[in-house]
């Protein structure tokens, strides 16, 4: 069987399970393998599996393929999210780590993240001798890695040291959430577990759905972006009294937030509600976050009322990481797509840059039963701005992606609008922010026009042959008329239906 080398991605591994036999699976374990011990010269590697059916099945292989090259294995049972994973790789912070999954991804794929000692992320062009990049030859090549005695697996439960740092952190002491009712869906994902033994400590009354992890996820996709998904979980929501309810995807480290009565609130202004809180926990002069170019500008404007600047930054979780990894000053970062990051040290040992689903949602939920009326002015303020949420088209080619994408860039700009595509510190965004009657840099004082638009583009990382936008503007018809106007563009290099999830 061919090697299939589209699943190293900008910021992962990703691949549907029929393009990875065992066979290559092991190549691809032995490729890893030779990178820990050569490159990144660790004793050992923690691993971990989704919620997904092959999950085992690949976890074994790799497991075996560690031992062999003489590396300890840190395995953790059963199905594990993304931030229980973050958090087990600080427990043993000079080793690898890797989490055998695909996020959102259709039930059929697998995939990757690996993690180099320290959380330091491993992605295309990031990392030592350029990461992803350098396991991508190393798999080419067929390379091994057999050391001079064999490893051992060691099996952690770390769940119950897990939810009582993430209860801490949040500021959430046992029983403090009582009386305040919750709905959460995770939607057959990996999130269950650890959500229901924090909350259920918490003493929040808790309605938890589909909390049973099952890699056929009968629900669709376990992405909380498709509605199809996550139609029963509102229709509960709606129908009872509820203060908020929560989606999760299939790995747990996506969190969309909604109100009882089943009202949205986008992430940009989740995390501008609980900013205060979070900037409590740093000190020191020039303290920053950052928002990704989707975010809503009157939510930035939020962040920044908390006294920290706001930068813009591309999407991925590795890039994001390796950024907050590069700027000491900034302590978090947000992106629309309902991720959320931060810079952690637990024990005041260390600075370890990833995510923790668990801390964020019981961090919010305890901000929004304390201070309701917080999130209600931001429901107000977000009902005075249209949103397109994310949606893409795939393109016969690249050529024609590459077109499209500069067909829609070059009509804004002739509307008016000023384009972006590097961060301040030179990184590219990967993509191109345009915006019409509001500058790029925002802070509290930001002052927008009547009209104003922001339009996010970009390829997809993720999913081959796609591109993506997002639009948010001053009012419904202005949003309309630009998501038609970025439609015809796409129709004219051979777009197909639109995509969302």
């Amino acid at each position: 069987m061919p090697l299939d080398l589209s699943m190293f991605r900008a910021y992962d591994i990703r691949t549907p399970s029929r393009l990875l036999p065992p066979a290559l699976a092991e190549r691809l374990a032995r490729a890893e393998a030779a990178y820990f011990r050569e490159v990144l010269e660790v004793p050992g590697v923690v691993v971990a599996h989704d919620a997904r059916r092959t999950g085992p099945q690949y976890l074994t292989i790799a497991a075996d393929v560690f031992c062999d090259a003489g590396l300890e294995v840190v395995y953790l049972p059963g199905a594990c999210t993304a931030s229980a994973f973050y958090f087990a790789a600080m427990c043993h912070r000079d080793y690898a780590a890797v989490l055998i999954g695909a996020s959102h991804n259709p039930a059929d794929d697998t995939g990757q993240k690996i993690l180099g000692p320290g959380l330091t992320p491993v992605a295309r062009g990031i990392g030592p001798d350029g990461g992803l990049d350098a396991v991508r030859k190393l798999y080419q090549e067929g390379a091994s890695c057999h050391g001079g005695r064999r490893g051992r697996v060691h099996p952690r439960e770390l769940i119950d040291r897990y939810v009582a740092y993430s209860m801490e952190l949040a500021g959430v002491a046992p029983g403090s959430l009582h009386g305040a009712r919750i709905l959460q869906d995770y939607l057959h994902g990996a999130a269950g577990r650890e959500m229901m033994l924090a909350f259920d400590r918490a003493g929040a009354a808790l309605t938890p759905l589909h909390f049973t992890p099952d890699g056929f996820f009968p629900l669709g996709d376990p992405n909380p972006v498709k509605q199809e998904a996550i139609g029963p979980g509102l229709q509960t929501l709606v129908g009872g009294d509820f203060l908020l309810g929560t989606f999760f995807d299939g790995d747990g480290d996506r969190i969309d937030f909604y109100r009882g009565d089943g009202q949205y609130l986008s992430s940009s202004f989740v995390y501008a509600a609980i900013l205060p809180e979070v900037r409590k926990r740093f000190s020191g002069p020039g303290l920053g976050v950052f928002a990704d170019l989707k975010c809503n500008p009157l939510a930035i404007m939020e962040m920044a009322r908390s006294g920290v600047g706001v930068d813009v930054i591309r999407n991925g979780h590795s890039q994001i990481k390796q950024s907050l990894i590069e700027a000491p000053t900034h302590f978090g970062a947000v992106e629309e797509s309902a991720h959320f990051y931060e810079a952690f040290s637990p024990q005041g040992i260390g600075r370890y840059c990833a995510e923790n689903t668990l801390y964020l949602a019981l961090l919010a939920c305890r901000v929004w039963q304390e201070d309701p009326q917080r999130f209600e002015q931001l429901f107000r303020l977000q009902a005075t701005t249209a949103r397109e949420r994310e949606w893409g088209y795939r393109f016969p080619s690249d050529t024609a992606r590459a077109a499209a994408l500069q067909a829609v860039e070059e009509h804004f700009v002739r509307q008016g609008a000023r384009a972006l595509d590097r961060m301040k510190n030179g990184m590219e965004l990967e993509a191109t922010l345009m915006r019409r009657g509001l500058p790029f840099d925002v802070d509290p004082q930001t002052r927008l026009a009547d009209d104003w638009l922001q339009v996010c583009q970009r390829v997809s990382q993720s999913e081959d042959g796609l591109a993506r936008w997002e639009v948010v503007g001053a009012a419904p018809a202005l949003v309309r008329q630009a998501k038609e106007e970025i439609a015809a563009c796409a129709a004219g290099f051979g777009a197909g239906g639109e995509y969302q999830g």
